[in-house]
């Protein structure tokens, strides 16, 4: 079974454009290839092994997208529970030791980057603060690691 991705609207419709300008780059390559083989010769024709080459990038960049476009869930569209720490919300956290605060939005895998505050929810440490509603404390446990935090602030935007 193939792995289901969350994703927001936005990068939905920014996945289904870059798509949309591979399949116009596959049908250049075609061309070009086809124009190459009219120049004779292929085994020294290095244009038209670059393009052939190009050519299999592309197809495979175009699968990879078509799968995973066939595999997302937009996370706009999942009723949750907003009383609950879930994907899709943004969250402010408070670490208990030191009492710094760090504000992160829960997304799918192919959307996090961590320096943005898109934290994936199957980072360790959002997979520890799932289903926790705002003012509940929590604990993250790694083998070198042990910290509880509490959840500040809960919003769905």
């Amino acid at each position: 079974m193939s792995e289901i991705f969350y994703l927001s609207r936005k990068n939905y419709e920014k996945l289904r454009e870059d798509l949309d300008n591979l399949k116009k780059t596959k049908a250049k390559l075609s061309e070009e290839i086809g124009e190459a083989a009219r120049q004779g010769d292929l085994k020294e024709n290095a244009e038209y092994h670059a393009a052939k080459e190009k050519q299999a990038e592309t197809l495979a960049k175009i699968n990879e997208l078509e799968i995973k476009l066939r595999n997302i869930r937009i996370t706009d569209d999942i009723n949750v529970d907003k009383t609950e720490a879930r994907i899709g919300a943004t969250v402010i956290i408070e670490d208990l030791a030191d009492g710094e605060r760090t504000e992160y939005t829960l997304v799918g895998s192919m959307e996090s980057n961590p320096d943005k505050g898109l934290l994936s929810v199957k980072a360790p440490i959002a997979v520890a603060l799932l289903g926790k509603k705002e003012g509940e404390i929590f604990e993250l446990v790694l083998p070198r690691v042990k910290r509880k935090y509490k959840l500040v602030k809960l919003e769905y935007k």
